[in-house]
């Protein structure tokens, strides 16, 4: 981890360790705190990816039912897109929780978050991930130059395949369960990314 991603994920993990985890907090309280904190540390942190890393029309994750690569019209936002010197030095998504996470099926929620990732896994199957979290992967892959046709074939579980240029990813959620961390566990390992728990749950 290059000392960029490490001085990141310190100002991270200090300066939220107070937030108070009631209610919907990941776009109300993370997003702007962990901008605030980069933006003083003298990264320059874009918000919502106004500049467009994630390019338009390219798809993120596959739905958990269909197993289908999800289309995308529009264009996926990454939360927080931080910058050193011009290049891109992490990307950072925020949720409130991740209480969508299944081992087994599908949750029952409107829009839920759980996805499948689009790329697989050494044995063919698939990641379970979430939403936030593929779009950083998706991104992070794109950034390459690489096609989407590139990624849907891709099996592997390293990360050197799933994140080629070694982007910091991080995942920062108010709250999580065991069951969430070791359901995501093979995804976070396979993109050298990071979860930051405000409140880590049994």
């Amino acid at each position: 981890m290059n000392d960029d991603a490490n001085a990141i994920l310190q100002l991270i993990r200090h300066g939220t360790a107070s937030v108070p985890i009631r209610g919907k907090v990941g776009k109300r309280l993370l997003q702007p705190k962990i901008a605030q904190l980069l933006t003083a540390a003298g990264y320059d942190v874009d918000v919502e990816d106004t500049r467009g890393f994630f390019p338009p029309s390219l798809p993120a994750w596959r739905d958990k039912q269909s197993f289908e690569v999800v289309v995308t019209t529009g264009r996926r936002r990454i939360d927080l897109v931080v910058r050193r010197n011009e290049n891109v030095v992490a990307l950072i998504e925020t949720e409130s929780d991740l209480n969508d996470l299944r081992e087994h099926g599908v949750s029952g929620r409107s829009d839920h978050y759980d996805v499948f990732s689009v790329a697989g896994r050494v044995d063919g199957t698939w990641f379970h991930s979430y939403k936030s979290l593929e779009r950083m992967a998706s991104a992070a892959w794109y950034a390459t130059g690489r096609s989407q046709e590139a990624l849907q074939q891709l099996r592997s579980d390293a990360r050197e395949a799933h994140n080629p240029k070694g982007i910091c990813l991080i995942l920062v959620t108010g709250s999580s369960r065991a069951l969430d961390r070791r359901i995501l566990t093979p995804r976070l390992n396979a993109l050298g990314a990071s979860l930051i728990s405000v409140a880590a749950r049994n």
